[in-house]
């Protein structure tokens, strides 16, 4: 059983992946989630767009296979709250958090901006004040820019970690 802090974080994301709010994830919230994070980068059509629905296609057939017991496919939030302790489902979100961030910078220098961060949090409806104070967080070095190695660092602390003062906590906005 997960940690209470991964079970507030996961009951987090699993809000921001219900994107028609029927209380599951369903294979087409996990679309809805790539094609909002697709258009937030302005990358329709890329290389870059068809990786990020490959790996949401990816993370979709892993909660599938590893969480929907019941065959419904449909996930529901205790469902999801409980991938918190199977590899393959965290594996599989940290890929597509990736790839997602790898899209976010959308200049390709090689960071993310507080506007890039901010654009693609205000699609994935993650309110502004909490986008930036996640932003912040991530920044660790205090740059004014989150790295890749930031970045991957906070998606991963997000799921696999029960420390309160961890960064990445914010890496999908207020928990």
């Amino acid at each position: 059983m997960p940690a209470q802090i991964q079970e507030r974080k996961l009951s987090r994301l699993f809000e921001l992946l219900d994107s028609d709010g029927s209380g599951f994830v369903e294979e087409s919230d996990l679309e809805d989630f790539a094609a909002k994070a697709i258009a937030a980068a302005g990358a329709g059509g890329s290389l870059e767009a068809r990786i990020v629905q490959r790996e949401a296609s990816s993370l979709w057939r892993a909660l599938q296979h590893t969480l929907d017991s019941d065959g419904d496919q449909r996930v529901s939030r205790a469902e999801f709250v409980a991938a918190a302790d199977v590899d393959a489902v965290t594996d599989g979100a940290i890929k597509l958090g990736v790839v997602i961030r790898d899209i976010t910078d959308i200049d390709r220098d090689g960071l993310i901006s507080l506007g890039e961060w901010v654009t693609l949090d205000a699609k994935l409806g993650i309110p502004r004040a909490d986008s930036e104070q996640g932003f912040k967080a991530l920044d660790v070095d205090g740059d004014g820019y989150v790295s890749k190695p930031e970045y991957v660092r906070g998606v991963e602390q997000f799921f696999r970690s029960d420390d309160e003062a961890s960064p990445g906590n914010w890496a999908f906005g207020k928990y």
